[in-house]
């Protein structure tokens, strides 16, 4: 297996750090996310426009985790969470929290129709075998696409996911593709989901319409983010945002700044446009304790 778009990202802020590495390929996505104390609260994730045939497997194997602000559960743990309870969280669905001093997490992006568990939060942890553990263990201590390819198979072998889904692994990407995560790459690595169609297309060396219809096959592609690339560079910039929220002695204003919306009214905007609460009021439900540096 050769997942040929991978990019990662380290972002010191503060007292924390958000570092995410994602892969991408035709059937899933994967991210290995590792969050030294910040907190992700899935009741302010910023919802995609569309709705998807996508699920998410997600794996804390370090740090914290609670459903429905319930009692905190430590250790690795795993659950599979319904597309409106990640990607388009709705009224009424269950929602959880995560941390950790750091908190590591692994999700995996997946065709519900590859998912051979039942689907939900509410449906508990999932019972995994040694052996995924230990392949979950080893994409931590290593990121990189054969330890992502072991842990696919590992989850096959478990009957967790489809047995065909490796099998439809695309060796090499067409060379436009290429091209532009080589554009697209630097601007995740250095979180600069503000930039415009228009700086990608010189750097790329496109015509804005060519630009548009490349970006427009990689996005419906790979399942980036819903309705289009830039409906994924807002989704992108709101979970930054979010999650940059909760570090200890962080201001809005200055997480405003990191995340490249230039001014703190105009992520307020941001904000209400996705339908969340005003950033202070985000901030007081998330702002991760001292005191849980320990706990996590």
């Amino acid at each position: 297996m050769q997942v040929v778009l991978s990019a990662t990202s380290v972002r010191p802020f503060g007292q924390s750090t958000f570092k995410t590495t994602i892969f991408l390929e035709r059937r899933f996505r994967a991210h290995l996310v590792v969050r030294d104390r910040l907190l992700f609260d899935s009741a302010f994730s910023p919802p995609a426009k569309k709705a998807s045939a996508f699920v998410h497997l997600y794996a804390s194997l370090r740090g914290s985790f609670s459903l429905d602000r319930g009692e905190p559960v430590t250790g690795p743990q795993a659950y599979v969470l319904a597309e409106n309870e990640f990607d388009r969280v709705t009224p009424g669905a269950p929602t959880f929290r995560s941390w950790g001093a750091p908190g590591t997490i692994c999700e995996l992006r997946v065709p519900a129709s590859d998912l051979r568990r039942p689907i939900g939060l509410r449906n508990g942890q999932l019972e995994l075998p040694p052996p995924v553990w230990d392949a979950y263990a080893a994409l931590e201590a290593a990121p990189g696409e054969s330890a992502l390819h072991q842990l696919i198979v590992r989850l096959g072998e478990a009957g967790v996911l489809s047995s065909d889904l490796t099998s439809s692994v695309v060796a090499e990407e067409p060379e436009r593709f290429v091209r532009l995560w080589t554009v697209l790459k630097p601007l995740y690595e250095d979180l600069a989901v503000s930039a415009s169609l228009k700086q990608i297309a010189i750097v790329a060396k496109l015509s804005l319409r060519q630009l548009g219809r490349d970006l427009g096959d990689l996005t419906r592609t790979f399942g980036l983010f819903g309705a289009g690339f830039r409906d994924a560079m807002r989704v992108l910039r709101l979970r930054a945002a979010v999650v940059f929220l909760s570090a200890p002695g962080a201001t809005p204003s200055e997480v405003a700044k990191v995340v490249g919306y230039g001014s703190l009214d105009a992520m307020g905007r941001a904000f209400r446009d996705a339908q969340l609460p005003a950033p202070s009021i985000v901030q007081e439900a998330v702002r991760y304790p001292l005191g849980l540096a320990e706990a996590g």
